[in-house]
Order: structure tokens, then sequence, then C-alpha cells
């Protein structure tokens, strides 16, 4: 048996257990999978690879032992034994030089891999993603040793969401905090630009987002009308009206819309200008007042997003917050 003969499968199982939930930040959870299974389990190299928030495409997320060339040779979405450990079956390539499986053979020749051990991660009962452990010298795997790193496997799923959990967590937190920030801000003035201003500059910050804008209706003609921007060229910003699209007749019937990719997506319009201005997704939320649609807060991204129930609900009562403010800036000059 490979696996270090000095301990029992269960001495080594608590022990990597041990090290992987150690931790509570994402990233450091997934470099501690990738650091102490190879160290445990006698290999030379792992990777962790998760699905997307699609659940189409796998994103490398962690990876030691191999070299960036290596790592960066091309998709493995397309090998046949993804799609089993996807499955939920793992898989061993015993010889990965002579696999026809192996989507870059020339790739792997040069980085010396010689077998791969590929098993699922489950996360919240779902495949969510693969663990990869790859050697460089010929090795096998017994029964035992291949349940045993299976097992590893759902531990790491479970690491993995319980820091997720903490990082949802520490989001709504620091959003909770955002919001009683920008309600002070925007609630000490009555000039409009300023509260405009504030609100279209906070949220990306905030959000990690790459630009937001506002637009009112007009009064008198019942059309959308630019009055705050951030983070976005005059060009894209003078595209054209937004009154015509799908998402804007959703968002005046009170309803949020998350565009996942604003260049193709059929809720919206100018995909072209999208993309020339980098641009992947949108959150638009209403700005209301005791019910009154009176605009559109858009927030927009540089990378796809799939804006999560915690994001919208922020944006929703960052709007409500700024729609309040924004009426009461409209009215005080009326009332002097």
């Amino acid at each position: 048996m490979t696996v270090k003969r000095d301990a029992t499968f269960l001495d080594l199982f608590i022990e990597v257990t041990k090290a992987i939930t150690a931790s509570l930040d994402l990233d450091e959870v997934f470099n501690l999978i990738t650091r102490k299974i190879p160290e445990i389990i006698d290999v030379d190299a792992a990777t962790i690879r998760l699905l997307d928030a699609a659940g189409e495409k796998l994103e490398l997320r962690a990876a030691h032992g191999l070299s960036e060339a290596y790592l960066n040779r091309g998709t493995i979405d397309t090998e046949q034994p993804i799609f089993k450990a996807l499955s939920g079956e793992p898989i061993v390539i015993a010889d990965a030089l002579q696999d026809p499986r192996i989507n870059y053979p020339e790739a792997t020749r040069k980085e010396g891999i010689r077998t791969i051990l590929v098993v699922p991660i489950p996360i919240r009962g779902r495949i969510s993603g693969i663990l990869r452990l790859l050697t460089k010298t010929p090795r096998t795997y017994t029964r035992d040793e291949i349940d045993f790193v299976t097992a590893l496997g759902e531990q790491c799923g479970i690491a993995i969401e319980n820091a997720r959990i903490f990082k949802e967590q520490q989001v709504q937190l620091d959003y909770f905090k955002a919001i009683h920030e920008i309600g002070k801000q925007i609630n000490a003035t009555y000039e409009l630009g300023t509260i405009l201003d504030l609100i279209v500059t906070r949220l990306p910050a905030v959000m990690g987002l790459k630009a937001a804008t506002i637009r009112l209706i007009e009064e008198n003609k019942g059309k959308l009308a630019l009055k705050a921007a951030h983070g976005l060229s005059q060009t894209y910003l003078q595209r054209g009206p937004l009154d015509d699209e799908l998402a804007t007749y959703y968002i005046k019937e009170g309803e949020p819309v998350v565009i996942p990719d604003a260049r193709k997506d059929i809720h919206t319009l100018y995909h072209a200008e999208a993309k020339a201005e980098g641009i992947r997704s949108i959150l638009a939320v209403p700005i209301a007042v005791q019910g009154e649609i009176i605009g559109i807060l858009r927030l927009l991204t540089e990378d796809v997003r799939y804006f999560s129930t915690v994001d919208i609900n922020f944006a929703m009562a960052v709007a409500e917050q700024s729609g309040i403010a924004i009426q009461r800036a409209l009215d005080y000059p009326r009332l002097q």
C-alpha cells in the first residue's frame, strides 16, 4: 500500500480533515487541500476545479506541484474521465502518456505526468467539482486507496461549503454596514447630484463592480434620463435609450433583473457596445417611492457574475433608500 504505512486510513482521514477545516478563508481552504492531500497520499501534485455558477464549465481554483505552462494548457472539460467524475465516479488514469482520453498528451509528456486519479467533490449533495491527484512516477491505486481519496473529496466539499457560508455571512455583514453608511450619507444632503454621485461611486466599491448608473423617469415625458454614472465611457453612456429594452419593462413592473451576459442576453440591446466597453453582467433594480417607480439603478461587472440573493436584496435595499432621498431632494426646492 502506497499510503503511509505507519498510519491507518482513519488516522490519515482525521489528519487531512483537521488540516482542511482549520480555516474558513475560501482561498486558504483550496490551497490547504492541494498541499496537504499530496503530502499524505504521497503523490506529486493536486488540482481542484469547481463548476462555475452556471454549472457549465470547470474553473481551476487551486493547484500544487504543477507548472504554469501545464495548468494553462487548455480546458479539460471534454475529457471522458472528467465526465465520469462529475457523474460521481472516481477514475484512475494508469498511464497518462498513452491514454487516449487525455486531451493534451504533449503537455502531459512535458510535465512528466504518469498517473492521474480523479475524484468528485460533492457540495450540498451535488457534484460541484473534481479533485485530481497526479504523479510523475508509475503508481497503482488499491480499491481501499481510491475509496479513501473519494471520501477525502467529500470532506473537501464540506470544507469548501463551510468556507463559502462564512464568506456569505461576511458579505452580509459588510452589506449591512454599507446600507447604514450610505443611508446616513444620502440623508445628510438635499443636493440631488451629491446623492446620485454617492450611490454610483459607493456601490461598485462595496460590491466589487465595474460600474453603476442611475436613470430617472422624466416627469413629463415618461422616458428614462441618465442622471449619474461611474466607471463607464462617454461613448457607452451615449449609445442610446434603454426604454425599449425588455429588462426595462420588468424593472418598471417592480422586479429586479439579472443579466448574466449583456453581450447576448435578450433582455438588453446594444450587445456590441457592451462587448466594446468590457461589460459582462448587469443587475438592474427599480428605484421606487411609495410603490411608484421613479428610476432604475444598474450595476455592471467586467466578468460574468451570477448575482446572489444577498447581492440582489442589498441592491434593492439601497435603491429603496435612494428613492426616498432622491424624492426628498426633488421636492426640496418646491418647499422653499
